[in-house]
């Protein structure tokens, strides 16, 4: 008999480790001064892309064949005093998942366009490296159950999305818009930081899980009244 639990957690962890491996080997790569070439990067590319989408196929499969709705899979508590918590979380559910597999597809093709548009371009690997921030970014923001989760992930895909705008730097334009989507992100980030403390104020910590009183999305109830609730939307 299969474990599921260790099953969907090592499912899990490939959905959010695919992007992030490939963040990783384009950008240490970059690093050390010796950038790979154009095929290996479009296989990692592909590899991640596929992986990672094949995972989270396997994850919806399991949940609707099991009738699970709620897969948590936390990376520890990174600070627990009596009045805070700061928890890494990833939530699998019947709503973020779809969001990932499309998040998969989305992103795989436009790696797959954009490695043939790109091709002998001199900053062919710098745009792979900000396209693998932006797909890490955005599996970590669709399945963040935390504030502290998806404002992590909403940096991400600030940061590389302003990069991506101001690729062509040697000219003016691009740098300027650039930094124009730069600046419409700091303001949403201090709208989610504000969210944050809110939530903090009213459940005592981050997790999008205390938010319900009993049962998960959608069945779930909430806790927090509607006026409550309204003025962490409106953040």
């Amino acid at each position: 008999m299969f474990d599921q639990e260790l099953i969907f957690q090592v499912l899990g962890l490939t959905v959010i480790g695919a992007p992030a491996a490939l963040f990783c080997v384009l950008g240490l790569s970059s690093l050390r001064g010796r950038p790979l070439s154009e095929r290996t990067i479009v296989t990692c590319v592909e590899v991640a892309i596929v992986t990672g989408l094949l995972a989270s196929i396997a994850i919806l499969a399991m949940m609707l064949a099991l009738g699970t709705r709620h897969v948590p899979i936390p990376l520890g508590h990174w600070v627990s005093i009596p009045h805070y918590h700061f928890v890494f979380k990833f939530e699998f559910d019947r709503l973020s998942v779809p969001f990932v597999i499309l998040t998969f597809l989305l992103c795989g093709t436009i790696g797959a366009f954009c490695a043939r548009y790109m091709h002998r371009e001199r900053g062919f690997n710098r745009f792979f490296v900000f396209y693998s921030l932006f797909v890490l970014g955005m599996i970590a923001t669709s399945l963040a159950g935390t504030i502290e989760t998806l404002f992590t992930g909403w940096e991400l895909v600030g940061l590389s999305s302003a990069l991506l705008v101001a690729f062509y730097h040697e000219r003016l334009s691009p740098v300027q818009n650039g930094l124009r989507v730069w600046c419409v992100y700091r303001l949403s980030d201090a709208a989610l930081l504000l969210a944050s403390v809110v939530l903090h104020h009213l459940t005592g910590e981050g997790d999008f899980d205390k938010l319900v009183r009993v049962g998960h999305w959608p069945e779930g109830t909430t806790l927090l009244t509607e006026p409550q609730c309204l003025a962490v939307g409106l953040l």
